[in-house]
């Protein structure tokens, strides 16, 4: 055999693996692509603008809801797209108040106030009243806590008033030891 034919049919082999393993590669790579698009079309990726109240509620962010005029739904809709909201209005059928509600979630608190700001409507204040408090008592007692043994913790610094009634009541247990100066004594046995 000749050394020639062996090494054009061995170039022609290896092509043809090539060629093979390159179509397998791209047919792959296309139904990857294929599935990814679809992924894409059926998901909604809207980040900014007007949306849906199915695509708000994907999100598991509390909503917020803050009510507008009707004439300013232009204002706030240019605002919001530059401020990067994802928003959508509500509003009833048959209402008559002049007011729409504009629905986003928690993470656009922020920009929603900073809309509402260049638009001059007032920021609602939280009041204290709503805050709860951070020393609030445990609905349960936990194990090994009771307010007779205290927390272990050391004590904190004393303030003035706490010094003085302290010192009265020494003062008071030296005045009961000094009229009670008696001692009675007991025996007892030691083994």
């Amino acid at each position: 055999m000749d050394v020639n034919a062996e090494a054009a049919d061995l170039v022609v082999k290896e092509s043809i693996q090539a060629t093979e393993s390159a179509v397998k590669l791209a047919g792959a790579g296309l139904k990857n692509v294929a599935a990814l698009l679809l992924a894409l079309q059926r998901q909604d990726n809207k980040v900014v603008g007007k949306t849906s109240a199915k695509r708000l509620a994907r999100d598991p962010a509390p909503a917020v809801v803050v009510p507008l005029k009707q004439e300013d739904i232009g204002q706030f809709k240019k605002l919001a797209k530059e401020y990067g909201i994802l928003y959508f209005i509500a509003q009833k059928k048959g209402n008559d108040t002049g007011y729409v509600n504009i629905v986003s979630n928690q993470n656009y608190a922020a920009q929603l106030n900073a809309v509402m700001e260049a638009m001059q409507y007032p920021i609602p204040q939280k009041s204290r009243e709503d805050e709860p408090s951070k020393k609030a008592t445990p609905r349960a007692p936990q194990d090994r806590s009771s307010p007779e043994h205290g927390s272990g913790l050391n004590p904190s610094p004393a303030t003035g008033t706490d010094i003085e009634s302290v010192r009265a009541r020494l003062e008071g247990l030296k005045a009961m030891s000094k009229g009670t100066h008696t001692r009675e004594r007991t025996h007892e046995k030691i083994r």
